[in-house]
């Protein structure tokens, strides 16, 4: 076991600072073309860091690991609400007005049920995986259609600056390959040197891993004040983990999956973002204090997953 936990530390460690790499990269193209914050938020930074969990769940559904797949997805946007704005709104409380993101809220509601409904009927299938892309490329559509406020503060359009964006790109991309074949490597091993299934580590483990990117860049973001940038990669981490990701799993190979094995853990996706939506239209952000109570539903997701029983492999 020994070896899994040195090859799960190693492709961690890979990812984090692959996802670093390609979120600073883009960042930098998107001021050089004068894309405001929330939108860059929302697509760019939340698709760089959504690509361990897509490099993650393409690995995985090649090996026929389709409990660490479903479990990357969903355990992936408990861990973005529940751990990540959580721990970066701790940190600095978070503020942001609901209307300037309605729609990408009531968007991140519809596509948190759907995939739900699409296991309530049965296996996960390739025309549903069309469906995803297509919903994917319709929300893109929208976002870079829609009029945004742009604040110029600052850009760097030169030669060496441009070679470096790329270069960050690049290593970016080969950083989260490397990593996700080491760390899939690593969470399969101690699965089953623990004997639980592949569905508990893809929604504990693996999914707390691929999220690091996204609580890396958010409490980055906290630091400096940008509310936005947080909102939107959190909101856009978790449409990207099920449109993206599930989407192009899909296309590679259908998942047998049964509703009874995921539905409690759905409850908890469910609750958390449905609670995420209360707090910005109501509460006009989120504070220490329902942080702390995110936190609270994070952890009795994690000791759920762990009880005995609990995790029928799929």
């Amino acid at each position: 076991m020994g070896i899994n936990i040195l090859q799960f530390a190693a492709g961690t460690v890979l990812l984090y600072y692959g996802a670093d790499f390609l979120i600073l990269g883009s960042k930098s193209i998107a001021s050089k073309f004068k894309i405001p914050p929330i939108v860059v938020g929302i697509t760019l930074v939340a698709f760089g860091t959504s690509l361990p969990e897509l490099i993650v769940s393409i690995i995985a559904i090649l090996k026929g690991e389709s409990g660490i797949v479903i479990g990357n997805v969903v355990g992936s946007n408990i861990a973005n609400i529940g751990l990540v704005l959580a721990v970066t709104a701790i940190l600095v409380p978070i503020v942001f007005s609901f209307k300037k993101i309605s729609f990408d809220l009531y968007f991140l509601i519809f596509i948190t049920f759907l995939p739900l409904f699409f296991m309530y009927l049965g296996d996960l299938v390739l025309w549903q995986g069309i469906c995803f892309l297509l919903l994917l490329g319709g929300y893109c559509w929208y976002l870079f259609n829609k009029d945004h406020e742009y604040e110029d503060d600052h850009s760097d359009g030169n030669l060496s600056h441009g070679l470096t964006i790329s270069l960050k790109i690049i290593l970016g991309i080969i950083g989260l390959g490397l990593g996700a074949h080491v760390f899939v490597l690593g969470a399969k091993g101690i699965a089953i040197a623990l004997g639980v299934s592949s569905l508990v580590i893809g929604m504990s483990i693996v999914a707390l891993g691929t999220s690091l990117p996204e609580l890396a860049a958010s409490i980055a973001a906290a630091k400096h004040g940008e509310t936005g940038f947080i909102i939107g990669n959190i909101i856009g981490s978790n449409i990207m983990n099920i449109v993206a990701v599930l989407g192009f799993t899909l296309l590679i190979s259908p998942i047998s999956v049964e509703f009874s094995h995921i539905a409690t853990q759905g409850i908890f996706m469910v609750t958390l973002t449905l609670g995420l939506f209360f707090l910005l239209k109501f509460k006009g952000g989120v504070t220490n204090f329902s942080a702390g109570v995110l936190i609270l539903i994070y952890i009795i997701f994690l000791y759920f997953n762990f009880q005995p029983g609990v995790g029928i492999e799929l």
